[in-house]
């Protein structure tokens, strides 16, 4: 029994340290341009190659199941994101940023795509839950960490401490690697490719595809965009829009692991709604906002955004049956990384034309698309099932 509950402690940890880099970039950023002396808008480009390599270990990640093993897949992943961190630690120019990209993306796309299925194959559905709210403790602390270093203008320091949490985390999964039970067969790859394809026909997938995409895309510019926004915008200093951007992935922890109570007396549709209605609240506090009050916009930005995700893979097999949901929700994820590919580099490219000011015009855009999906979708399968 104890050996059963430290192993399931070390996948919560081990998703804590998926979500420490995830989430300071963006907060490093407006130190970091300035030292490569490269566009604002080029931190789009590093998230890009970040979410390509994720997107291509996604797929990559039941194959190397098969050959290596789970628990060797994760501490190979794992050692992948020592690279990664360590080659932005120690870069000298752009180019050895994008570079780095790379490793740090091939990692955190297997590590997550392998821990999300191993939960679900061994565990109950609320660890799914409170899973994806130990990212945010991870997503939170990433840019705790990284202001602090930030005060002394040495954002390396962030990232090396990145580097060594993440080393120590690979040494003790490498000695628990056995522990990991090896998954079912999985199908074969013409018989996955056949059904994605009838699957896309199916009423409801396309919205629900477009909702995956700008939520998470929305998730992701905050992330990436957001401290730059306070610093370019609202005239706020680095390290304090540091820790407003840890306000927001702390209300989305916070929030996703409170909203497992409100399903006792809310439906998932109301949830969506009133979650997606939040989400937009924020954003216009956000926009109007000023100095520190910038603040309360991310904090119901992050309160409004905790439940959508989740929610929206809860529902996916009461919205699509139970038969194909495991492959839909794998078409689903992969077009949650696409969201996080392709969003943040477009609002990039638009702010380098007309500067950040349009960041809250543009999450405003993208949360009015994610509701109106949602409603469509819901009347979509609703109409279905009668």
């Amino acid at each position: 029994m104890k050996k059963s509950v430290l192993f399931l402690g070390l996948i919560y940890l081990i998703f804590i340290s998926l979500g420490l880099p995830d989430t300071i970039l963006g907060v490093a950023w407006p130190s970091m341009n300035g030292e490569f002396q490269v566009a604002a808008s080029s931190a789009g480009i590093i998230a890009m190659v970040i979410s390509m390599g994720t997107i291509f270990s996604s797929f990559q990640t039941n194959r190397m199941i098969q050959k290596i093993g789970v628990g060797n897949l994760i501490v190979c992943s794992i050692f992948f994101t020592v690279i990664g961190l360590c080659g932005f630690s120690i870069s000298q120019n752009f180019f050895f940023l994008i570079i780095s990209a790379l490793p740090l993306g091939l990692g955190a796309g297997a590590i997550d795509t392998a821990v999300n299925d191993y939960v679900a194959l061994h565990y109950k559905a609320h660890h799914m839950n409170w899973l994806h709210g130990f990212w945010g403790i991870g997503a939170t602390l990433g840019p705790i960490i990284m202001g602090f270093y930030l005060k002394n203008q040495n954002w390396r320091g962030g990232y090396l401490i990145l580097v060594c949490l993440q080393f120590v985390l690979v040494v003790i999964v490498f000695f628990s690697r056995k522990q990991w039970k090896q998954p079912r067969e999985i199908p074969h790859a013409s018989e996955m490719q056949d059904s994605m394809l009838t699957l896309i026909k199916r009423p409801g997938i396309i919205f629900s595809l477009i909702c995956f995409v700008f939520y998470v895309g929305i998730e992701a510019c905050m992330g990436l965009w957001g401290s730059s926004f306070l610093v370019r915008v609202k005239d706020i200093p680095v390290a304090t829009a540091a820790f407003m951007t840890s306000g927001y992935y702390a209300s989305l922890t916070v929030g996703r692991l409170a909203a497992g109570f409100f399903t006792f007396f809310l439906s998932s549709r109301k949830i969506l709604y009133l979650s997606e209605l939040l989400l937009l609240g924020g954003v216009v506090v956000l926009f109007l906002g000023s100095g520190n009050f910038a603040a309360v916009g991310f904090i119901f930005t992050g309160l409004g955004s905790a439940a959508i995700f989740p929610t929206m893979l809860h529902e996916t097999p009461e919205r699509f049956g139970t038969k194909d949901s495991a492959r839909i929700m794998s078409l689903q994820l992969a077009l949650a990384y696409t969201g996080t590919t392709c969003l943040p580099p477009v609002l990039g490219f638009l702010a380098e034309r007309f500067t950040l000011v349009i960041f809250p015009y543009l999450l405003f855009l993208f949360g009015c698309i994610l509701l109106v999906s949602t409603i469509t979708l819901e009347k979509k399968v609703k109409r279905h099932q009668a």
